[in-house]
């Protein structure tokens, strides 16, 4: 069965993905990341050529990773059988959201600094942790400089392409820690467009770690 896993903005591939990687069956591929920081339109193109590979197969996508999913089920809807996308960071296809619209007001100056060399490296990790509502992490200097060099070069997400008019594949599952209105409100876009809903209570951001994360997405891909 062939299953793709697109990670978010932090690790990428099979360690953005450690329960299922130590669980993964014949036909799973953990997306590696390709450049500097991820791309959503070139990581769709990337998940779409894994597909055809095999006639199509299942989509499962984290925070970030969700923009690709999200344009590669709306570009080659054919080749995804199902998608599941865990605290999708989608904001194009929750705009209005009064949440969305409140972490986009407080990220748009922080992603608009990102040139600024005159902005240093930990000035930089603090303000995007700041409208990220999150403390800044204490990473020593090389592993922060990695790290916000990744996070200079990403596009903010929303402006990415995402069609809030186009269909989503008729199972596509999404699943929220239910800690966060951004997450939640965002969960609410596919939701309403038909998807499937479950909420991990108490998982965080990261739900692919909870302990029941894999059957989740066994179940879905059964049903």
């Amino acid at each position: 069965m062939r299953a793709v896993f697109v990670h978010g903005a932090g690790s990428a591939g099979a360690e953005a993905w450690p329960e299922q990687a130590a669980l993964a069956e014949p036909g799973w591929s953990f997306l590696p990341r390709d450049g500097v920081a991820d791309v959503a339109v070139h990581d769709a193109r990337r998940v779409l050529d894994l597909l055809r590979g095999t006639g199509g197969g299942h989509v499962v996508a984290h925070s970030y990773g969700a923009n690709a999913a999200v344009l590669a089920a709306q570009q080659e809807p054919a080749l995804v059988a199902s998608l599941v996308l865990l605290e999708p960071a989608c904001l194009d296809l929750a705009r209005g959201m009064p949440a969305v619209e409140e972490h986009i007001a407080a990220m748009t100056p922080v992603f608009a600094a990102a040139g600024d060399l005159s902005v240093s490296t930990r000035e930089f990790s603090r303000r995007f942790a700041a409208g990220m509502g999150a403390r800044p992490p204490d990473l020593p200097d090389d592993v922060l400089e990695q790290r916000v060099t990744r996070l200079r070069a990403l596009r903010p997400p929303w402006g990415l392409g995402l069609d809030p008019t186009r269909p989503i594949p008729r199972r596509t599952l999404v699943v929220t820690g239910g800690w966060s209105p951004l997450y939640e409100e965002t969960a609410e876009a596919p939701v309403g467009a038909g998807a499937r809903h479950v909420t991990v209570a108490g998982a965080g951001h990261r739900v692919q770690d909870a302990a029941r994360a894999t059957e989740i997405l066994r179940e879905h891909w059964r049903g």
